[in-house]
């Protein structure tokens, strides 16, 4: 029997929340950051999947066809063009508007773990909408799986731009790593969603989802083992300058 009280639900997506979210922030067991500086990426999270949820509400009122309609070339396009950029670029802009410029945003981790939060707020109130329409065993899986997810894409452009923000001084090859970055944060769901919606390629989205995994536990552990600290020295003054 699935699960349908408001309560309930919201119970649900918020202990999952929890708990991925302590295990993110176990990663930077050197220097954690402020509970309340990650409730608040987890709220701006919630607030990047506002903007998400009324911009494709307002290209359904507009009569663009859903994702799960037409051809795999329409589905490709969605996926590629309206899914990925839309909602990574939320989060990327509540990133960039507020988190950035936090003073507590100085370590190469911290990229990740931010980023983190806001994924998990993006995914509680994506999760939150969409549960109470699901059989119990889909209300379980999509609990535990989506927020991973949107953890891992977050954690592309996270890791991406802090490097970036930190240890690229100002100039040509820093808005490369930004605009690479969040290109590629943007493919990666892309290619997620096409594959589930065109395929239904469940295999393929779990070995993408492996192998992003791999690379955000082997970033993450070569971090911590050298401090998160960046390897170029630079002004502490310069390591709280805004992206371009």
């Amino acid at each position: 029997m699935p699960i349908k009280g408001t309560w309930q639900i919201l119970g649900l997506v918020l202990a999952s929340a929890v708990f991925w979210m302590q295990y993110v922030d176990l990663k930077d067991r050197a220097h954690p950051e402020p509970r309340k500086r990650l409730l608040s990426a987890f709220l701006l999270g919630i607030v990047a999947g506002t903007l998400a949820f009324l911009f494709f509400t307002a290209t359904e009122r507009m009569g663009l066809p859903d994702v799960e309609t037409g051809s795999r070339a329409w589905k490709a396009w969605f996926c590629f063009m309206l899914i990925g950029p839309v909602e990574e670029g939320a989060k990327i802009l509540v990133a960039s508007l507020v988190i950035f410029r936090w003073t507590e945003y100085d370590e190469l981790i911290d990229g990740f773990v931010y980023a983190a939060a806001v994924s998990l707020g993006f995914a509680s109130l994506e999760n939150f909408y969409h549960l109470p329409g699901l059989p119990l065993w889909e209300q379980l899986a999509r609990t535990a799986t989506l927020p991973l997810t949107h953890t891992l894409f977050g954690a592309v452009w996270g890791f991406g731009m802090a490097h970036a923000r930190l240890c690229v001084p100002r100039g040509t090859r820093r808005v490369l790593w930004v605009t690479g970055c969040i290109l590629l944060a943007m493919s990666l769901h892309g290619l997620y969603d096409f594959l589930l919606f065109a395929y239904q390629a469940t295999v393929l989205t779990s070995a993408l989802v492996l192998l992003i995994w791999s690379f955000v536990i082997y970033r993450a552990r070569a971090l911590a083992r050298r401090g998160g600290a960046c390897r170029v020295p630079k002004p502490r003054a310069a390591a709280h300058e805004n992206l371009p």
